[in-house]
């Protein structure tokens, strides 16, 4: 029998082997359960990125031009179709002063065969200064009522007439021939029949003259 023994630790102490390759090394630490280690991120591609930044930038500059230059035709087209219509509208209202300014001729040229009376006829417009007021609703020139003012304004102010003895009534048609004298009223109805506004003022108004 062999005399070899081996000797066990005392109570208490400890067992100086260890296990073979696990002295002075430390095991790194496991993960918790279901977790996965951490990656590391992937490092940008910052060219790529300037780039793609660059591509949108210069899009968005060319939409930015391709809009202005539409704003700018927009622009040119309200421009030329306001001057047209502010061209159409002085047309208008030039036409309108000329026809307003040849109505005041026509209506100064009435008062003036109205105040035949007068030592100058020419006179009679700037007493009656109110020309609208001659213009009918059919757009007609009222002589019946520049006959009544011219003789009013004469009544009122006598030094305005021709300077003759006295005021003579209308003269008699001479066409009248055989007929005999004709009363003003009958010559104001001749004349109007015939046409002759002119000779029916003139006689209206040597009427209103007589009966003042």
């Amino acid at each position: 029998m062999s005399d070899t023994t081996t000797d066990a630790p005392a109570d208490g102490g400890t067992d100086d082997t260890t296990p073979s390759g696990s002295a002075g090394e430390s095991q790194p630490a496991s993960p918790p359960h279901g977790e996965t280690p951490a990656q590391a991120e992937p490092e940008k591609d910052y060219r790529t990125l300037y780039e793609q930044t660059l591509a949108q930038s210069r899009k968005w500059e060319s939409r930015a031009k391709e809009n202005s230059s539409k704003a700018k035709k927009w622009d040119e087209a309200e421009e030329a179709n306001r001057s047209e219509a502010e061209k159409l509208q002085s047309r208008a209202e030039q036409a309108e002063a000329r026809a307003q300014t040849a109505l005041i001729s026509a209506i100064d040229a009435e008062i003036r065969a109205a105040a035949h009376g007068w030592a100058n006829p020419a006179d009679a417009p700037r007493y009656l200064d109110d020309k609208a007021r001659y213009i009918g609703d059919d757009g007609e020139i009222d002589i019946d009522s520049i006959a009544r003012d011219v003789a009013e304004v004469l009544t009122d102010r006598p030094h305005l007439g021709a300077a003759e003895s006295g005021r003579r009534g209308p003269n008699p048609d001479p066409g009248q021939g055989a007929r005999g004298a004709l009363s003003v009223a009958e010559q104001i109805r001749d004349a109007e029949r015939s046409g002759d506004h002119r000779e029916a003022l003139r006689l209206k108004t040597a009427q209103l003259l007589d009966q003042r």
